[in-house]
């Protein structure tokens, strides 16, 4: 496959080609007479091909992205291709009287000896042009999005068996029976509820592992039980916060991905009735965002190229094209994972 920069040489090309043909063939049949800044109407095409050229191509790719997972692809592709074409019959309309203009036409709104005729016949081979363009670069684009989408599927895979791996390892089991075993001999009642709850976070756990996306609200109630256990363990000393209401129960989002980003806030942070962890879920333009208080351990830093991390990114780009955001500011550490509709 060429490389970008030998592709915008060829582009340029063959913009700047279909310039000097437009504005040849328009001018022959336009009568726009013949002057010193003649020249500056080819300079003035050219320009404008490559402008509206590149311009076309990249709206395209942009459109492609942007539309890609939409049920209404083929109605929206219909509507916006459609007004492209209205729109390069209407710019050759436009450069044929400015550069009548910039040749010194009086009359630059006239179009004699089939003027119009030839008008649509130069658009009808632009749309040629531009299309086969366009058809060559969304074929690239699909294959370059095809190879990453095999690249992105098996960080996915590596991902999701890693989300298992480590709800389901021996320390968590371990450390939550070692409560379970507490609760029973001094609070009873509180230990039948802890055994619901941990009941509950395994068979989510079972149950989500062939779904490649889990509404909101499930993992949120999923979340609230694991929270729980971590709560009887350590003490009252994690806060867990929900900030969003009823609009966003149609909310998807790829399973346990709070369990991730809950396990690195309690894994990482210190948490005493001095500190306690505070943990927020909130939807913000787009975003699920979950934030805790910076207290790391000593020795321990929160990384942004952290494994867990990084996979959970790669499952996103994966699904929707797009990363998720990290930050650390004013002792908050953020993470943004953006969210999809049902």
């Amino acid at each position: 496959m060429r490389n970008e920069k030998t592709d915008r040489l060829i582009y340029t090309g063959i913009f700047s080609l279909s310039g000097v043909f437009s504005f040849m063939l328009l001018t022959r049949y336009s009568d726009i007479p013949v002057s010193g800044t003649f020249l500056w109407g080819y300079v003035f095409f050219v320009l404008a091909f490559n402008l509206v050229g590149f311009a076309l191509i990249k709206g395209s790719e942009w459109y492609g992205r942007k539309n890609l997972f939409s049920p209404l692809r083929r109605t929206r592709t219909l509507i916006y291709y459609s007004i492209l074409i209205l729109v390069l019959l209407l710019l050759n309309y436009g450069l044929l009287i400015l550069a009548k203009i910039i040749a010194g036409d009086n009359q630059p709104y006239l179009f004699p000896n089939g003027g119009y005729r030839i008008l649509t016949v130069v658009w009808l081979v632009e749309l040629v042009i531009f299309g086969l363009l366009i058809m060559n670069r969304t074929t690239q684009q699909t294959m370059l999005m095809q190879q990453k989408s095999a690249f992105l599927q098996e960080e996915n895979n590596k991902a999701r068996y890693t989300a298992l791996q480590n709800q389901l390892n021996p320390h968590f089991l371990f450390n939550s029976l070692n409560t379970l075993i507490a609760e029973i001999e001094f609070n009873p009642k509180n230990a039948t509820l802890f055994a619901r709850r941990l009941s509950d976070v395994y068979r989510y756990v079972l149950q989500v592992q062939t779904r490649p996306l889990i509404a909101l609200s499930e993992e949120i109630e999923f979340a609230r039980s694991y929270i729980f256990l971590h709560q009887v363990r350590l003490g009252d000393y994690i806060c867990f916060e929900e900030n969003f209401g009823d609009a966003y129960q149609e909310v998807e989002i790829p399973p346990l991905t709070l369990q991730l980003l809950i396990e690195n806030a309690i894994k990482h942070n210190i948490i005493t009735e001095s500190r306690p962890l505070y943990i927020r879920v909130s939807i913000e333009k787009g975003y699920l965002i979950v934030s805790n208080t910076f207290q790391p351990k000593m020795g321990e830093k929160h990384s942004n190229t952290g494994t867990g991390l990084k996979n959970l990114s790669a499952r996103f780009f994966l699904l929707w094209g797009k990363d998720i955001e990290v930050s650390q500011e004013n002792r908050l550490f953020t993470v943004k994972v953006p969210i999809i509709y049902d």
